[in-house]
């Protein structure tokens, strides 16, 4: 009956992964972010089947029972590592700006992977991991708790590097999403602990998808309202923030500030140095952003191509020029501390709500990108 049990829970799991992954390969664009998650979605679905298998098969007795429950419980406790060490390398992808030594530290956390699954070969021969007893019966052994070890390592390590980057986040979704990203160990974790304790309840993969669950919707919430380059708010939520701080607005709100701003020269940047240096610009402009805006209640979007608006909840020009200020002088930071890049340059302009000339949040926005122009218009001229 508990077997039976398992199978269900176990056959839930597939369901629920399976579902996610048909629809993440729906998806036209798939990011190396994405294959990374695809990865790990496959990884645990194929740790569910051979769970489920481990299940059905353990003290049954038929011919080459025992043979073939050796192998199961050997692809399973490989299984056991490879499942969160795919989450180590999802993370890393998702959270490295640094893909050189994102890649040194993978490589170094590989080793211990191999180290133990070269000992299940080892352990086919002389058991230590685990052992299958003349009845065809699974029992752990000491070397158990060395992949024990190794596989809430690596959870709780990847825990530990989106802990410290939403620590140093400056921008409030980010810090939402870094925060997502380390709650994925707590559930199996727990899972973990209970069989740990009380042998023979297996729980850790199960709640292992939900958290895969939790991760996939978060991403496909922020797909909805995020820009997928900088993860910055896009277009459509922007226009929803300024209708609800402008025409929308309760009587006692004094408006809204946008500040719109466009790369100088990105055009000629695509042209000379391609796509993707030009993405970069547009990713470090984005972070730029967000550091001058930390501790605000401004809200960011990226208005399209290489156009940024920040929106102040306030019609204060003093607040709008202060962010300006934040902006430039960060920019100024930036172009001193990476010289061997291209100098980013910005050209900027601002406009407040007026109940006497603004009609509609379309309007505000207008007016300032006309002052964003009239800005990058002095530059050409000077």
């Amino acid at each position: 009956m508990q077997n039976a049990l398992y199978v269900e829970i176990s056959a839930l799991g597939i369901i629920l992964l399976t579902i996610i992954l048909v629809t993440q390969r729906q998806t036209k664009a798939v990011s190396a972010a994405q294959r990374r998650f695809n990865l790990l979605i496959g990884v645990l679905m194929v740790m569910l089947v051979v769970d489920a298998c481990c299940w059905l098969i353990d003290g049954q007795q038929f011919r080459f029972a025992r043979q073939l429950n050796y192998t199961l419980e050997t692809i399973y406790y490989a299984l056991h590592i490879l499942l969160p060490f795919a989450w180590v390398l999802y993370v890393e992808g998702s959270l490295s700006t640094d893909l050189q030594a994102a890649r040194l530290r993978t490589n170094l956390a590989s080793i211990p992977l191999i180290l133990l699954l070269i000992a299940l070969i080892i352990n086919l021969k002389y058991p230590f991991v685990f052992r299958i007893d003349e009845q065809n019966v699974y029992h752990r052994d000491f070397g158990f708790y060395f992949y024990g070890f190794l596989t809430y390592a690596y959870l709780i390590y990847g825990s530990i590097r989106a802990l410290i980057k939403a620590k140093s986040a400056s921008w409030a979704d980010d810090r939402r999403r870094y925060y997502t990203l380390a709650f994925f160990a707590v559930l199996p974790s727990l899972g973990g602990f209970i069989q740990l304790f009380f042998y023979g309840v297996s729980l850790n993969w199960i709640l292992a998808s939900v958290s895969a669950l939790l991760v996939y919707i978060d991403a496909q919430n922020r797909q909805i309202s995020t820009d997928p380059l900088t993860s910055l708010n896009n277009r459509r939520e922007l226009s929803k923030f300024l209708l609800r701080e402008t025409e929308e607005r309760e009587p006692t709100k004094s408006g809204a500030a946008v500040i719109m701003m466009d790369v100088d020269g990105f055009k000629q940047i695509n042209d000379t140095y391609g796509h993707f240096y030009g993405d970069g610009v547009l990713i470090n402009v984005s972070e730029i952003l967000k550091l001058s805006c930390k501790n605000s209640d401004a809200f960011l979007a990226r208005y399209g191509g290489d156009e940024f608006c920040i929106v102040l909840p306030t019609n204060s020009e003093v607040d709008a020029e202060e962010i300006i200020a934040r902006v430039e002088m960060n920019i100024s930071e930036w172009n001193r501390t990476h010289t061997e890049r291209n100098p980013i340059g910005l050209s900027i302009g601002y406009s407040s709500w007026s109940d006497q000339i603004d009609t509609s949040h379309e309007t505000l926005i207008a007016r300032a990108d006309q002052r964003m122009y009239e800005a990058k218009n002095a530059k050409k001229c000077s």
